[in-house]
């Protein structure tokens, strides 16, 4: 079902805020006060949530308590805490100014991920022609992941599959929209594949999974077990799957390797048997093993503080020792060790209060939050807030701030 944009929407006010998500790292911060600074010049007014203030409040006295316990430098607890105070000001001023259906919010998104799919389409023939990247750097001057995939004008090939999955998501499960929009369908897809990424591959299978469930609904018990039975299968059978004939295409076969990598580790590895594996499962594997050794596993250690649990766990001369020790690379693993179980369980509460079961886009976005979880830890980057922030507004908690629904 296709979405319909008011009358009342300014669409290159949606679209600048939208475009900073994409033109660089930095440019969704720069894009947003930009943006708010207009609301406020224009409205001589703010808008604030009480409840929201409330939570930040309490996370924030938490992780201060839990940095100082574990005797920890404060200084990414308080750059954290900025940035994330200032996404949300911003993108909560921003909501309440336009006040228009959130629909219409991911209407823009999802023809801005058509765009940047054919801007990424065009990219990889150059390059698969030429070797040459037409975009070598981001707009903020960020070099951009030059691997042979498509990343269009995001850093890597990870960054736009992220960005992409919710339009991915809606695609496949959005009723009627692969029949009405198939070129755009099309082309979404075409580039979200040829990202070539392990993530992409997770989303796929989660919103195929997903689109049977709901589709055949008298199955759904039969596709649990088989989804649950295909697991087991893969795991005990990854000897068969490693094997270097399995893929041809090489692409294809460092997804496969990295998959049977990671499955093949034992329970009581150290970082230092990581370290003789692939760059993916080297720095996922790290990163969990961080999180499931940190201190203080019922509270965590407060919010930005992997980077030190890992630094304070593990040290070595590898080469790739450090790699997305920021972000933990995935979310699960970041808000484990930082928030420990009271964060995961919070987590999942706020997914779970927020979740509209009347509305197709939430759950287009629970595909990108299970997603993120396995990977992808940054709690901003390229959309990640703003995800977030329509989860939210779009709950019918918050519905009737903007009467538009999309129903499945």
């Amino acid at each position: 079902m296709q979405i319909r944009l008011s009358n009342t929407l300014n669409p290159s006010y949606v679209w600048f805020v939208l475009a900073g998500m994409v033109l660089g790292r930095y440019t969704e911060l720069a894009f947003l006060i930009l943006a708010t600074l207009f609301i406020l010049n224009r409205l001589n007014k703010v808008y604030l949530s009480s409840s929201c203030l409330f939570v930040g409040a309490l996370f924030f006295f938490h992780s201060l308590s839990m940095v100082l316990y574990n005797g920890y430098d404060t200084g990414k607890l308080f750059q954290q805490v900025m940035l994330l105070f200032v996404f949300v000001f911003c993108y909560y001023q921003i909501f309440r100014y336009c006040r228009i259906p959130v629909s219409e919010w991911f209407y823009r998104y999802m023809s801005l991920v058509y765009i940047l799919s054919i801007i990424g389409i065009v990219q990889f023939v150059i390059m698969s022609v030429t070797q040459i990247d037409i975009f070598p750097y981001t707009l903020d001057c960020m070099a951009t992941q030059n691997s042979g995939r498509l990343h269009a004008m995001l850093m890597e090939p990870g960054n736009f599959t992220a960005f992409s999955i919710p339009a991915v998501a809606y695609v496949f499960l959005a009723p009627g929209f692969m029949k009405q929009e198939r070129m755009k369908s099309l082309v979404i897809l075409i580039a979200f594949i040829l990202t070539l990424t392990t993530s992409m591959v997770v989303a796929v299978v989660i919103s195929l999974f997903l689109k049977f469930y709901y589709k055949f609904k008298y199955l759904r018990i039969g596709l649990v077990v088989c989804f649950i039975v295909s697991v087991c299968w893969c795991i005990n059978n990854r000897d068969i799957l490693s094997s270097s004939e399995y893929f041809v295409n090489p692409q294809l076969r460092t997804i496969q390797e990295k998959i049977t990598q990671t499955l093949s580790v034992v329970e009581n590895a150290e970082p230092e048997d990581f370290e003789h594996l692939n760059a993916s499962s080297y720095v996922i594997l790290t990163n969990y093993w961080i999180a499931f050794n940190a201190p203080c596993r019922i509270l965590g250690t407060g919010l930005g503080t992997h980077a030190q649990n890992y630094e304070h766990l593990y040290k070595s001369n590898f080469g790739g020792y450090g790699l997305n020790k920021d972000d933990a690379y995935s979310m699960f693993a970041r808000l484990y060790s930082e928030f420990g179980i009271l964060g995961l369980c919070l987590y999942a509460f706020f997914l779970i209060k927020y979740y509209n079961k009347d509305n197709i886009i939430s759950l287009c976005l629970i595909v990108f939050f299970i997603s993120y979880l396995i990977k992808g830890g940054n709690y901003t980057l390229y959309g990640t807030a703003f995800f977030h922030i329509v989860y939210y507004f779009i709950s019918p908690h918050k519905f009737n701030m903007f009467h538009e629904n999309i129903s499945k």
